[in-house]
């Protein structure tokens, strides 16, 4: 099982500043990806399926044509934001670069 810190509020509202464009809602950290094509979004989420299960770390999210929402906290620990979120949402950022004009 993987380990997680869970941050106070103000840890998260720092690590956050690290994870360009997420943002704290209640419970949950939370993005929208806007991708050019469906199939950028689907390809997105087929890494992004790749890394969450390496992290075993899976993430909720919705997907509406070329957008992919996120929103998601650390169930195992009381559905608290955890420092393994941030690493998450940072990867999610990076694999996001890959395509052309993600907004």
């Amino acid at each position: 099982m993987t380990e997680h810190k869970i941050l106070s509020d103000a840890e998260v509202e720092t690590a956050l500043r690290g994870a360009t464009g997420w943002k704290r809602n209640g419970k949950n950290i939370e993005k929208t990806f806007a991708f050019e094509t469906f199939r950028d979004a689907i390809a997105y989420v087929v890494l992004v399926g790749i890394e969450a299960e390496m992290m075993n770390h899976h993430p909720e999210f919705h997907n509406s044509y070329n957008v992919i929402a996120f929103s998601f906290c650390t169930h195992d620990v009381g559905h608290k934001i955890t420092d393994t979120d941030i690493k998450l949402a940072q990867s999610l950022n990076a694999i996001a670069q890959r395509f052309p004009n993600v907004k």
